[in-house]
């Protein structure tokens, strides 16, 4: 049975950490940035943030204005292979998060996050443990 790629996606860092490989491998990069958009893309898929309509974007389907959006959030996971791997979230609540990325590249985070806070107008959040 295939699982369906929302719930592999989720479920990756913990199987990462149990058997040592993940169900999906992390990346990010910057597919684009100018100054009308910025494209993230990922394992988690292809996210525009568009600066003139002031909402964040995935397959053509808006998931947050950047109003919304509280902070840029970087966690650390431990990872299966003897390495952490960092997860980009857009925090909007407690219970509100959209993953855009998970990368085992600490700098690649970093800078990846800067550029979403920087264009969204938002902080940026290091979590280390729980928030």
């Amino acid at each position: 049975m295939k699982i369906p790629l929302r719930l592999a996606l989720k479920l990756s860092p913990l199987v990462e950490a149990a058997r040592g490989e993940p169900l999906v491998e992390p990346f990010v990069e910057i597919g684009q940035f100018d100054d009308d958009v910025l494209v993230v893309e990922s394992s988690h898929g292809n996210f525009v943030f568009d600066r003139k309509q002031r909402v964040v974007q995935e397959g053509g389907q808006q998931l947050a204005t950047f109003d919304s959006i509280q902070s840029v959030d970087i966690g650390a996971f431990p990872g299966g292979r003897g390495e952490r791997s960092w997860s980009i979230t857009l925090f909007r609540s407690l219970f509100d998060r959209i993953t855009i990325a998970r990368t085992y590249d600490d700098g690649d985070a970093s800078v990846v996050a800067s550029k979403i806070a920087g264009v969204i107008g938002c902080r940026i959040v290091s979590l280390m443990g729980h928030r």
